[in-house]
């Protein structure tokens, strides 16, 4: 894994959705943050546990492996939750008033995705 990769892709999402990102985080599985902006050690853990019990409920349908969820919060808040397979998630609390959804879903995001997928497979 190469560190110096990983934070300028993230940093470069931190400039797309300029100036609403709140903080973001690459962690494991396990919900152990790799690298972050203003990281938050417990919301790693506890959005990793989110994202396992997902994916556990899911196993057995027909419905497609899910590889990202929103949820919409008070005070404009957006939380991004990324999984990009190999047990990597990326985490991002964004303010949905400084960073429009639309640019986040069609430009930022795609392009974490990508970038991210590449350097962790």
């Amino acid at each position: 894994m190469n560190l110096e990769e990983i934070k300028r892709v993230v940093d470069r999402f931190a400039e797309d959705v300029s100036p609403g990102l709140i903080a973001c985080d690459l962690f494991d599985k396990d919900g152990f943050s790799i690298y972050g902006i203003n990281s938050n050690q417990d919301m790693c853990s506890i959005f990793s546990h989110i994202t396992n019990m997902i994916h556990r409920s899911l196993e057995n349908t027909s419905f497609p492996r899910m590889e990202y969820y929103t949820i919409f919060a008070e005070e404009n808040r957006m939380v991004l939750i990324v999984d990009l397979g190999n047990g990597y998630l990326f985490g991002a609390l964004i303010d949905s008033e400084k960073a429009k959804p639309g640019l986040v879903f069609s430009v930022a995001l795609p392009k974490l995705m990508g970038d991210l997928k590449k350097l962790l497979s």
